[in-house]
């Protein structure tokens, strides 16, 4: 029986059918046999080296963070529009420190020199400071009606104790200001320390007249008239 069918099928089946399925069958051999090859090869067989990432966390570039300058100086003011009518002086603040270990502590004693750069001119200030390393440079705005909506600039240098190295605040980092016209508020007419004057109440004396209504005036009666009598007539 199956000799039967293996006969009939080679006489139904044309050479090409044979041609198909060899080509079939060399084809999956040869993606057998590239698949067995490239699995051997490696990047060192090519030559190439591995490709290595590292990532420092906390580090963009991977360059240590400079540390702090020993010394540094600073300056600003904490009302950059201050008005003229309300005081005559500015307070301009700055602050000397030493940098310790990373804490800073304050330099003193120390000078600082504040050089106000208003339109006219510069001019110069000085103040001491605390042991906190704070200085406070009192600016007056006397006379500088000029200066009204200008940018001034406040510079500072600092001349520490000996064996200290001076610090600057300079243009780039310089505290400012603007002055401005501001309209006086009711409690700045009162001056500081007197009470306001209340104006004291009307003394004048009031008299209540009495008013005395008229009498009203009788209208006087009117009599009746008489009848006059008449006058008998005589008989015929």
């Amino acid at each position: 029986m199956r000799q039967h069918i293996w006969k009939r099928w080679k006489a139904t089946t044309s050479p090409s059918l044979y041609l198909k399925c060899g080509a079939i069958l060399l084809l999956f051999l040869l993606c057998v046999l590239i698949v067995a090859c490239s699995g051997g090869a490696t990047n060192a067989n090519l030559g190439q080296p591995e490709v290595t990432v590292t990532i420092n966390l906390g580090q963009s570039d991977g360059s240590p963070t400079p540390p702090l300058p020993g010394y540094t100086c600073s300056a600003w003011v904490t009302n950059t529009s201050p008005g003229m009518n309300n005081s005559s002086t500015i307070g301009v603040y700055a602050k000397f420190v030493h940098n310790v270990n990373g804490n800073p502590e304050g330099v003193y004693p120390a000078q600082g020199t504040a050089s106000v750069l208003w339109a006219e001119g510069s001019v110069n200030v000085t103040a001491n400071t605390t042991p906190d390393g704070l200085a406070i440079f009192p600016v007056s705005t006397a006379n500088k009606s000029a200066d009204l909506n200008k940018l001034v600039l406040v510079i500072i240098a600092f001349q520490g104790p000996q064996g200290v190295p001076p610090c600057n605040v300079t243009v780039d980092r310089a505290a400012f200001f603007t002055l401005v016209i501001s309209s006086p508020n009711a409690s700045s007419t009162v001056p500081t320390g007197a009470s306001p004057t209340v104006n004291p109440p009307a003394t004048g004396t009031t008299t209540d007249t009495p008013t005395t209504m008229p009498s009203p005036t009788p209208s006087p009666k009117l009599c009746p008239t008489p009848r006059p009598f008449r006058t008998p007539t005589p008989c015929p």
